[in-house]
């Protein structure tokens, strides 16, 4: 029995060395940023990436480690094409928080945990096309990513979480991976301030497009076809936003995102009475000039529409059969490059053309010009509008015999 009890208290002294050692590994290398310690290893900033498994946790983590005068938020696109370096930050410390497929639920989200830690100057919110008029999403579908492992979840249980960071196995696995990354002298896909580098153009540009990107984009068409209208929960969210930048005195830019023509062309394609946006663009531009009537003496929230026909945002498609041409700029329908992205930093900061701001009266002036731009550019490339129609179809179910 003596010997049991040796072999046991053995094997526990050994577990407990066993969690030690991956608490001090695991908070030295903080892979994910949640764990800032003392002893936290600055070299390796540049080594810890931001991984899809990992994007919420990992963005979150920018906010719990740094001091950020200035933030952005919104989808992918803003992850992609938005860089914190941009002149229009000069002097301020700015981090993209930028989410892969992250919409106004969880960008809601990521603002509150960022104004629980942070005293921001400027707020910049991307708002993606359709967003505020499809539904919230389904409670009960599992969401994206690793949302409820992150400290965005307030339903999550907090001690679980943080010891999952501190001495978890997939913090440890996300360690080793940081510091084999270090020792290789790859940097990250990711810079330390959210910013992805270099996304690449994917092969065979057309055939994605014509399956991925329609398919989703097919999708949001007839979510917001269903739902018809505004959601209420969606701008009582943006409401919050705004009310919070007030009250912090932070200057809040909102940016209605670009999309290829092609992307805007294929809700008129599927029926959409509201193919042109036109619900969505006048939410936010009297959301805008409500709160700035309401308080003239702030700095006034700033609505920027960059959604239109555009010659950036209308590139033709590569010719069919090429697999190795892309569109300029574009790496899909959805994903401007940070050359798109520059120029509408550009814009904020009063250089440039490319965009518009959004005003109630100038709504009518404004989807009149986008329509005009998009029939353009059909009559232009008539075969790129075939080859959408074509796409599309793919995703449509055929019409009942009588």
């Amino acid at each position: 029995m003596p010997a049991l009890k040796r072999y046991q208290t053995f094997f526990l002294m050994l577990l407990a060395g066993i969690v030690v050692l991956g608490f001090v590994f695991n908070t030295t290398v903080n892979p994910f940023r949640v764990t800032p310690m003392p002893w936290s290893s600055k070299k390796l900033d540049r080594y810890r990436d931001i991984e899809n498994d990992w994007n919420r946790t990992s963005k979150a983590g920018l906010v719990r480690s740094g001091t950020w005068d200035a933030a952005m938020f919104g989808s992918s696109r803003v992850d992609i094409g938005l860089d914190p370096n941009h002149h229009v930050f000069n002097g301020l410390h700015c981090v993209n928080l930028g989410l892969n497929a992250g919409l106004l639920v969880e960008n809601h989200a990521m603002f509150r945990y960022y104004m629980q830690k942070q005293n921001p100057r400027l707020v910049v919110l991307a708002i993606d096309a359709g967003d505020l008029t499809s539904p919230l999403p389904d409670k009960k579908k599992k969401k994206v990513a690793d949302f409820a492992l992150s400290p965005l979840d307030p339903k999550a249980n907090p001690l679980e979480r943080e010891l999952r960071y501190h001495a978890g196995i997939s913090t440890l696995a996300a360690s080793f991976t940081t510091v084999g990354r270090a020792i290789r002298g790859e940097v990250a896909d990711h810079t330390p301030q959210g910013f992805r580098r270099d996304a690449e153009f994917p092969e065979n540009q057309r055939k994605l497009i014509s399956s991925l990107y329609l398919s989703t984009t097919y999708r949001l068409a007839q979510a917001r076809i269903a739902h018809d209208g505004l959601s209420e929960g969606k701008m009582e969210m943006l409401r919050e936003i705004v009310a919070e930048c007030r009250k912090a005195d932070a200057r809040l830019v909102i940016f209605y995102t670009p999309n290829h023509v092609l992307f805007q062309l294929a809700f008129r394609e599927l029926g959409d009475v509201d193919c042109y946006f036109e619900r969505d663009r006048r939410a936010l531009a009297d959301l805008a000039a409500e709160a700035n009537a309401a308080n003239p003496s702030a700095a006034p929230i700033e609505v920027w529409d960059f959604l239109d026909g555009h010659p950036l945002n209308a590139p033709p498609l590569p010719a069919a059969g090429d697999t190795t041409s892309h569109l300029p700029n574009w790496l899909d329908l959805f994903h401007a490059t940070p050359e798109i992205g520059k120029e509408m930093l550009d814009r904020i900061d009063g250089g440039g053309t490319y965009g518009e701001r959004l005003t109630p009266e100038g709504i009518p002036a404004r989807i009149a010009k986008v329509r005009a731009d998009l029939e353009a550019y059909a009559a232009r490339y008539p075969e790129d509008l075939d080859f959408l129609r074509q796409s599309l179809s793919k995703f449509q179910s055929p019409p009942l015999e009588k």
